[in-house]
């Protein structure tokens, strides 16, 4: 069964811990109804992504659900700074 859509953002700072990062990819990948294989190493991709923004400012990092595919993507004003899909089983 394909756990339901859903959307979820928020800003971020650069100073963004790893453990806080790997925690929240925790969280989204249970809700997202995956088991926490992967989290860990996602949460690494994260933080690395956030850390790579612009100092100055908060980046946006969202997550969305849907039809099965859960998408991350961290961006700033200035654009895309990364992004990934997962199939969600």
């Amino acid at each position: 069964m394909v756990p339901p859509d859903f959307f979820f953002a928020l800003a971020v700072s650069g100073g963004a811990s790893r453990e806080m990062l790997a925690e929240l990819v925790a969280r989204v990948l249970e809700r997202a109804g995956s088991a926490g294989d992967g989290a860990a190493s996602l949460g690494d991709e994260l933080h690395a992504a956030v850390a790579s923004g612009p100092r100055d400012q908060a980046v946006d990092v969202s997550f969305s659900a849907e039809a099965g595919l859960l998408t991350i993507v961290v961006s700033s004003r200035a654009g895309a700074i990364w992004q990934t899909s997962r199939e969600i089983p």
